[in-house]
């Protein structure tokens, strides 16, 4: 479907984005997504309304920021000019507090503890199918980028919330039908694009040809073969982003890194951060499956935000189980600059006046804020921090796998608040060394720089360690 088309059919309106709903996900798909976890759903309308309710009690019971977020919150609105899903769309449900009033409704509407809430402010009479689109489509609306819980007095991590409740909601037959199939394409072919074997060697020798004419060095790149170090690219790198493969292979190269990529891992990231905690886990022991079998000591990741917020705080801890590490390329950059073993001429990058833009999930999950900026002091002539910046960074507004094509519109809102920072800055071109912001970028750029009349332009950070390279 053309983005044009989509603006046209689904045009924003202020104030109200409920027919911004996801598409869902058939019931072919679903089940086979399901059989991958061993989860059996519930079949009739009433079996799943019923399951909804029961597991929401569960979660209330069990899970400390689903009970907060009921309890605590005493909707001060502290984090309604911290939320970019609000501010960009005016509805009160497309926000934390109306997030949890949504679920805070069906819980005082169930009997908890002993205790009857039915006759409690906010509770609803009706639970019904209906209801459960409606908390669908605002819990699928949510950037899980964690902006609210650095606002809330209390700590309430609403993006926690949105994963629980989105993961009861895959389990009885609701998801989003752009993340399902990104989660089962990387199940079927270990990657988010169905790359085939032959079509990630094909991509790697044409990159390897293109880093031979422009850098002079022709490098030999090891594939499924043993080595030191396994390195995780994105997906995406292989063809929307090639420049930040190109850095990817000349700096390990450049490093005298002994690596190799892997056709059954072509993919850093892990959807399953957005649909269910059994898809993050399954698709993470993977990755720890191929390093094993390949007998590599390190893995590295590559640009990806959700990747490394999912690497860090799960994949790298089963690594270690097994003597095996896990850094991210900016890390074994930041140690070759150090250590000398690179040469970097930041004035390769040209007079132009870069902004880094911190990722939403390596500013509020990865710990990862100051390596790139290092990274940037050494291959940049001038580059600007925006006002919101590392744990205040916004959302690029595709996080959470508001990708889809049919949610253009609405995100293109979200992306205004940080492409009006990079312009009050003076920018001419926005860095954000993330899969998925570079993807949302490609989607929303093209109608930001026309609304606006600018004509600014993006990349990852390895685009310009490529650059500044001197081999």
């Amino acid at each position: 479907m053309s983005f044009d088309r989509v603006f046209k059919e689904r045009p924003f309106k202020w104030g109200n984005v409920s027919n911004f709903m996801h598409f869902m996900a058939d019931e072919k798909l679903v089940s086979r997504l399901h059989e991958k976890i061993g989860h059996k759903q519930p079949m009739t309308d009433e079996e799943k309304v019923r399951y909804f309710k029961q597991r929401l009690l569960e979660e209330y019971e069990n899970n400390k920021n689903v009970k907060m977020a009921v309890d605590v919150c005493v909707h001060c609105g502290l984090c309604l000019p911290a939320c970019p899903t609000y501010i960009a769309s005016g509805d009160p449900y497309n926000s934390p507090v109306g997030r949890a009033d949504l679920i805070r409704a069906v819980i005082k509407s169930e009997k908890i503890s002993g205790k009857l809430f039915g006759k409690a402010v906010g509770a609803v009479k009706k639970i019904d199918m209906e209801y459960l689109k409606k908390v669908y489509t605002y819990y699928w609306l949510c950037l899980i980028c964690r902006r609210c819980g650095y606002a809330c007095p209390f700590g309430v991590d609403q993006a926690d919330v949105t994963r629980t409740v989105r993961a009861i909601l895959y389990e009885i037959g609701m998801a989003s039908r752009f993340t399902a199939l990104t989660v089962d394409a990387h199940w079927k072919s270990g990657n988010n694009m169905n790359l085939t074997p032959g079509a990630v060697k094909s991509i790697i020798d044409f990159v390897v040809k293109e880093i031979k004419q422009e850098k002079g060095v022709e490098l030999k790149v090891k594939i499924d073969e043993p080595a030191y170090a396994l390195l995780l690219p994105s997906s995406a790198d292989y063809f929307m982003n090639m420049e930040t493969l190109k850095g990817y292979l000349l700096f390990l190269y450049a490093a005298g890194i002994d690596y190799t990529l892997s056709t059954k891992a072509a993919e850093t990231a892990n959807f399953g951060l957005f649909l269910h905690p059994k898809h993050l886990q399954g698709l993470a022991e993977k990755y720890v499956s191929i390093a094993r079998e390949l007998g590599v000591k390190l893995v590295i990741a590559g640009e990806c935000g959700h990747a490394w917020r999912a690497h860090k705080n799960y994949t790298l801890p089963r690594l270690r189980e097994y003597g095996i590490e896990l850094v991210h390329i900016h890390h074994l950059v930041i140690k070759a600059i150090k250590e000398g073993k690179i040469k970097l001429n930041p004035e390769a990058n040209g007079d132009i006046v870069y902004m880094y833009q911190d990722p939403c999930q390596y500013a509020r999950g990865g710990d990862l804020t100051e390596e790139p900026r290092f990274i940037l002091n050494h291959v940049a002539k001038k580059w600007v921090d925006p006002e919101h910046n590392r744990s205040w960074t916004w959302c690029c507004g595709g996080q959470g796998g508001n990708l889809t094509d049919e949610v253009v519109p609405l995100v293109a809102q979200y992306a205004r608040l940080w492409y009006e920072e990079a312009l009050k800055a003076d920018a001419q071109w926005v860095i954000r060394p993330c899969s998925i912001c570079k993807a949302q970028l490609s989607h929303v750029v093209p109608y930001l720089n026309k609304w606006y009349n600018k004509e600014l332009k993006y990349s990852g950070l390895m685009d310009l360690v490529y650059r500044a390279l001197v081999i």
